[in-house]
Parts: C-alpha cells; structure tokens; sequence
C-alpha cells in the first residue's frame, strides 16, 4: 500500500525527510517540497520510503543530466538544481560546526569543482554464463548497474572500464563479485581487483594471461589483486610505474595508493592548506598517505611524516626530492603523537580518514604548536575533532569548504587554528 508524503528536509546523506507521527522516513531521490507517493517500510530499525511516483515537484527539482541516474548508485543529488545542490553542500559544513557551538572567524568562499574529472573509481564486477557485468552497485542494493557513460569520470577510465568487461572474464569466478579499482594518473593506469579470482579464489595462470592480455590491449601500467580489503595488494603485473609529483617530492606510487579524487580537487586542497601554512618552519603532516601535503611543504622548510599504510610510508622513503624529509610508519590511531612530541613543531597538517582523528586531537589539543591545519572528507568527525581543539585553548581561524564529489553528499574542507 502506498503512502502520500510531503518532504520536509534533505537528510546529510542526501536522502529527502518525511517528518510522520512514527518518526522520520526516508526517501532516496526526492527534496524538500516535493509530495510523492511512497512505499513504506521499517529496515533495520529505519523508516524508508521506496519512492513511487512524484506528485507535485520541488521548486528545487531538476531532470537528471544522466542516463543511468534512476538506476545507479553512484551520484545521489542530479535531480536538484544548482543554487539549491550549492547551498545544501555548504549548509552541511555550517550545520556541523553549530551543533559544536562553532563558527570559525572566516568563512572562505567554498569551492565547487566540475564533474568529468574523478580519476579513480570502484566497480563490481560478476561473471555469469562467462559473461562479466562491470559497474556500479544500486543504492542499498547488491544489484549492479552495468554503465556505459558517467558524467562524474574521467573519460580514460570509462575507456578502461569497457575493456575490463572482455578481459576480466577468464580471470573470474562463475557467479562471484569481485571489486574491480582503476586509477588512472598522468595518463598511466593500474587495475587491482579485490575478491576470488581463479579457480581456487587466488591468481593462477589463467589470471596472469589475463593481465598480460589487459596490458597489452588497453595500456594500463600495472595490475595488482588482493584477497581481502585491507590486505596489502600484490602486483600481478607491471611495465612502467605509476609516478606522481607532489611539490618537490617525485613518488612512484604503490598499488591502490591514496590519491585525492580529481587533480584539480588536490591543487585546491593544497593551495588552502598552503595558504595558511607558515612561510618557513619545521613542519608534521599526519595520515601524510604519499605525500600530497608534504611534497609541498617541504619547499618551506623540514617535513617529519607520518602514516599507518606501510607501502605508503616506504614510497615516501624512496621517493625523489626527499632530502628534509622524515617518513615515519606509525599508527596514529593506536599510538598518537603525543603532545611533547607534537610541541616541537612550528605548524601540523594533519588529513585523517572519514572517521576523523579524536584520540589523536586530543593530545594535540595539549599541546604548544602554534598552528594546526585540519583537511577532512567529514564534516561532523571534523566538528567533533575541531570542540576538542578549542576547548583546549585552540581559535578556528578559518574554514573553506572544497566540493569534489559532485553531486554527492561528500564534501571536504580546510581549517586552521593558532593556539
């Protein structure tokens, strides 16, 4: 039975909000003002609405530029206009901030970046009757939508994507689902696939033929598998290494190495930070990865990095132009830096995952660095993160917010703070 709902407000993960006497529901593809025709249902002790019909149309609300929209999981907010999508983005950042009883003594200016440009993605892939389906997995679903354009990637890697399709099929296991990475930089690429391969789940000789084939007939530089997600990738194999260029600093990157998702999203990430960056010093970047920050700090002054990723770390190590530099291997989450440690610092970058940096912040929060950098892909890790600070003595300066992941719910942001 299908209910009529008016939608009240956009959750922060894009989905509309129903406010009914039971509680929120929520709605995939919908915006506030929009009255729909939904079927309800309770999932893991969440109200969901599957949207049926739009009724009457948000003020807000738009066609999808994208074929494959109503059906992929990959894009969550096409379907609204641009001053509405640009206001939401950084609505998310300010919301944040206030429930920590927040606001930073400038606001920058947020920056939003084009589509077409994302030089990284993940695809499901599955072989059923020899036949593998390549794409993206439907929003809460384990069905996968087997794309043949996206307005948010790379053109390279939809060119690798179709390739994948035919040469992938020997290497994979009848009805598994592997996930399939392509990363592609500086016109170099490298596949790692994630999941059985095989006949016994583990690369055999009909896996390196296929590489060897995809190598040859696509380009791609490298290709690499791991059984597990947090296992560390084996390289399968490689004609030419994947090198990038961060400041001074020349890396040859390994398998599945962090990478901001577009370049022109790294160049504004790194021009934020370097804004507010003291001109010369003795410097920490913390989650340093391969060293998108500290490449460009280095040209101010010495750079001691660190990071939990052991094939970053030993990239870092190797890497050309590194002469002020300090790679530490360390677990910044089991073993923080401590604030006599972190006192001897001038300035401190520190870039954690999405799940933020607590324990972390709350030995910088003690200590005498004059002044912090925070970059974060989450905005309410970072607000946490951020009271920490500042009840430990900490101003938050400033805040930039940085939209790369268009039309997503992801957005990422600079802070600084002075003791």
């Amino acid at each position: 039975m299908a209910d009529d709902l008016l939608i009240h407000e956009l959750g922060l993960t894009g989905d509309g909000i129903h406010q009914s006497e039971q509680g929120r529901v929520y709605i995939d593809r919908t915006l506030p003002g929009d009255s729909i025709r939904a079927k309800v249902r309770k999932t893991g002790g969440v109200l969901r609405g599957d949207l049926i019909e739009v009724v009457a149309h948000s003020p807000h609300r738009l066609t999808a530029p994208c074929q494959h929209y109503a059906v992929c999981g990959g894009c969550s907010l096409q379907h609204a206009t641009e001053e509405f999508y640009r206001n939401w983005k950084v609505e998310i950042v300010r919301v944040a901030l206030e429930r920590q009883g927040l606001s930073p003594k400038i606001w920058h200016d947020p920056l939003f970046l084009p589509g077409g440009n994302r030089r990284r993605a993940t695809f499901a892939a599955t072989k059923r009757n020899s036949t593998v389906r390549l794409g993206y997995f439907r929003r809460r679903s384990h069905d996968i939508t087997d794309i043949t354009s996206c307005l948010v990637l790379d053109p390279l890697i939809l060119q690798l994507r179709l390739k994948l399709e035919t040469a992938l099929a020997p290497a994979l296991q009848e009805g598994k689902t592997v996930d399939v990475f392509v990363q592609s930089i500086n016109g170099l690429s490298e596949v790692v696939i994630t999941g059985p391969v095989g006949e016994k789940g583990v690369p055999d000789l009909q896996m390196h033929e296929a590489a060897a084939d995809l190598v040859q007939a696509s380009g791609i530089s490298r290709m690499s598998w791991r059984a597990r997600e947090h296992d560390e990738a084996e390289v399968q194999i490689e004609i030419r290494p994947l090198q990038a260029k961060f400041g001074s600093l020349d890396v040859a990157l390994p398998p599945l190495a962090f990478l901001q998702p577009t370049l022109v999203g790294e160049h504004a990430l790194v021009a934020a930070v370097m804004d507010v960056l003291p001109m010369t010093g003795k410097f920490a970047d913390l989650f340093s990865g391969c060293g998108t920050f500290t490449g460009h700090m280095l040209e101010r002054g010495s750079v001691d990095a660190y990071e939990s990723v052991g094939p970053a770390i030993r990239a870092l190590n190797k890497s050309k132009g590194a002469k002020s530099l300090n790679a530490v291997h360390r677990d910044l989450f089991r073993n923080p830096l401590g604030r006599d440690e972190a006192s001897g610092y001038d300035a401190l970058v520190f870039d954690p995952p999405r799940a933020g940096a607590e324990e972390q912040v709350k030995e910088l929060a003690l200590s005498k660095i004059p002044r912090l950098v925070a970059v974060s892909c989450n905005p309410v890790t970072f607000a946490r993160d951020a009271r920490i600070l500042v009840e430990g003595g900490y101003v938050l300066d400033s805040v930039k917010a940085v939209d790369q992941f268009t039309w997503s719910h992801h957005v990422e942001l600079v802070a600084a703070f002075t003791k």
